[in-house]
C-alpha cells in the first residue's frame, strides 16, 4: 500500500460517515507519521495503523501510571498493577493476588501449583506442571525437553533467553544482569575481595563455602554434579571405560588416562591440555608460576613454581 492510498476505513458495525467516524481518529501514526489506516477495536479507543503494517503500534496509548513500569495501556494501569485486583496478603508484598479466592501472589503460594508430586512451586501456563517438570512452553529444538527460555522458543542450552553482552561469547545470561558467569553476571560471591560467582542459592563460591557440599563425614569439598560426594569420594561423573573407577574430565566421558579431557593442541602431544588454556603443562598451558622471568608450572593452589616456594612445604622445624 503507497502512502497516497492509506484512506480511513470503516469497519462495519460503525454507524455513522466516513467524516464522523475520521474525526474520533488521529491524524498522525507514532511510527510513519501518516494518517491512521482503520480502527481494530470499535468498541474502544485502540487505533493501529496499516500504512506502516505495525499492528502492535497502538495510537493514542499511554504507559501505565506504576512508577518503573513502562507497558503502553489505554487504561491507567496495566493488567499487573490494577487497582481494582485483591494485592498479595504477605508482609510488604504489592503484587497482585493469584487463584480463587485471591490471597497471596504466585511467588508466595497463589494460583495453581505444579501436579508433580511433592513439588510446591507454580504450575506454568495452561500446563499443571512448573518448568523443572514439563510444565509451560517447551524449547522447539529437536527432542528436547526442556521449557523455553522467556519468550524465545529455545531454551537456555539450545540459545533461548537472553545471551551474555560480551563480545564473542554466546553463553546465557544470568538472572537480571546482562552477561553469564564467566562475564560477571549473576549474584557474586559475598567473601571479602572475592570476584568469583557464587554457588547456586548460596552467598558464596564454591572455594569459599558455597554450593553443595559432599555428604561424606568430614569432607568439606563440594558436591560435584547432581551428586552428593566429591570427587574423591566417588561423586561427578566416572570414567566409562570399564574396570575404571577414575572421575570423567570436563564434558568427556573419560578420564584422563582413557582419553578424557581436552587435547593439548601442541603438534604431536596427546595428554590433556590443563583448565580453560589450550595446552598441557609441558607445553605451557595451566597456571604459570608469577616469579618475574619464570615459565614453569605453578603448584597446587599456590601461583609458584617449587623453585620458587610454590606447592605443600615441609612441615618439620
Amino acid at each position: 500500500m503507497d502512502k497516497q492510498d492509506c484512506d480511513i476505513v470503516t469497519p462495519s458495525g460503525i454507524i455513522g460517515s466516513v467524516a464522523t467516524v475520521a474525526s474520533k481518529i488521529p491524524l498522525k501514526c507514532s511510527v510513519c507519521k501518516e494518517r491512521v489506516g482503520k480502527i481494530q477495536q470499535p468498541s474502544s479507543d485502540t487505533k493501529v495503523c496499516l500504512l506502516c503494517n505495525r499492528y502492535k503500534t497502538v495510537v493514542g496509548r499511554k504507559k501505565c501510571l506504576q512508577e518503573g513500569c513502562l507497558k503502553m495501556i489505554l487504561a491507567p494501569y496495566c493488567k499487573v498493577h490494577r487497582r481494582d485486583k485483591p494485592v498479595c496478603q504477605h508482609e510488604g508484598c504489592s503484587t497482585p493476588a493469584r487463584g480463587s479466592p485471591a490471597i497471596h501472589c504466585q511467588a508466595h503460594g497463589g494460583g495453581r501449583r505444579c501436579d508433580h508430586e511433592n513439588c510446591t512451586k507454580a504450575s506454568q501456563g495452561a500446563t499443571p506442571y512448573c518448568k523443572a517438570h514439563g510444565g509451560g512452553r517447551l524449547c522447539e529444538f529437536k527432542d528436547c525437553t526442556t521449557s523455553a527460555a522467556g519468550k524465545t522458543p529455545f531454551c537456555k542450552a539450545h540459545g533461548g533467553g537472553r545471551r551474555c553482552e560480551q563480545e564473542g561469547c554466546t553463553k546465557s545470561a544470568r538472572d537480571s544482569s546482562n552477561h553469564c558467569k564467566a562475564h560477571g553476571g549473576g549474584n557474586r560471591c559475598a567473601y571479602e575481595g572475592c570476584t568469583t560467582s557464587a554457588e547456586g542459592s548460596t552467598s558464596h563460591c564454591i572455594a569459599h563455602g558455597g554450593g553443595k557440599r559432599c555428604e561424606l563425614v568430614g569432607c568439606t569439598k563440594a558436591a560435584q554434579g547432581s551428586t552428593s560426594y566429591c570427587i574423591a569420594h566417588g561423586g561427578g561423573k566416572r570414567c566409562e571405560t570399564e574396570g575404571c573407577t577414575k572421575s570423567a574430565i570436563g564434558s568427556t566421558s573419560c578420564c584422563k588416562a582413557h582419553g578424557g579431557g581436552k587435547p593439548c593442541e601442541h603438534e604431536g602431544c596427546t595428554t590433556c591440555a590443563i583448565g580453560n588454556t589450550l595446552y598441557c603443562k609441558a607445553h605451557g598451558g595451566g597456571k604459570r608460576c608469577d616469579h618475574e622471568g619464570c615459565t614453569k608450572s605453578a603448584k597446587g593452589t599456590t601461583s609458584s613454581c617449587i623453585a620458587h616456594g610454590g606447592g605443600k612445604r615441609c612441615e618439620h622445624k
